[in-house]
């Protein structure tokens, strides 16, 4: 059985395209305790996510971790805190190319080894302007999404004007990766 520790809806949606044979786990790990530099951060958090739930999965169970974070000049944007904190990231984003990191870990308690990678995408925002960025906030739930956006609002809003790399990634979930060891696991 695959375990999700996560209970983000994109990632539960993503990774239903693979497998509909999952169960979500909600990792126990407190996020703001992490201090880990921007390069390291998502997979640092991703392992941490990973064994706060180890031990309450079954030995021959697959639990599957990630984090996602938004990445400019080596500062970490996470999930907004409020309407102004959103505005103040969309506004620095905007005219500019950031990365999207995601870290995963893949592993079970029956095997010692767990597959852990880190993937990135480099993300080009058009120039956005104040009412742009406004209105976007006001209309679509910013506040569950690292850097204060999701890119499949992207044809509605025309945040993006570049993407190098995995559209899924920057949705949370480098679903291509994953997708790959799951197979080289035989759990897909």
């Amino acid at each position: 059985m695959i375990i999700l520790g996560s209970s983000s809806p994109r990632r539960i949606e993503l990774l239903k395209t693979l497998t509909s044979d999952f169960k979500i786990m909600k990792p126990l790990f407190d996020e703001s305790t992490l201090d880990a530099p921007a390069s390291t951060y998502a997979l640092e958090e991703a392992k941490n996510k990973y064994f706060s739930i180890k031990n309450l999965a079954k030995p021959q169970d697959f639990i599957i971790c990630c984090d996602t974070i938004v990445v400019l000049d080596d500062v970490i944007f996470g999930k907004p805190k409020d309407e102004k904190d959103a505005f103040e990231i969309l506004k620095k984003l905007s005219g500019r190319t950031h990365k999207v990191i995601s870290g995963y870990v893949i592993g079970s308690q029956s095997k010692e080894e767990i597959i852990e990678k880190m993937i990135i995408t480099e993300v080009t925002f058009n120039e956005l302007t104040d009412d742009q960025i406004n209105s976007y906030i006001k209309t679509e739930n910013v506040f569950d999404k690292a850097g204060s956006y999701a890119i499949q609002d992207d044809e509605k809003y025309h945040l993006i004007s570049k993407i190098k790399g995995s559209f899924y990634n920057v949705m949370g979930f480098p679903l291509e990766d994953i997708k790959l060891d799951l197979i080289s696991l035989g759990l897909i």
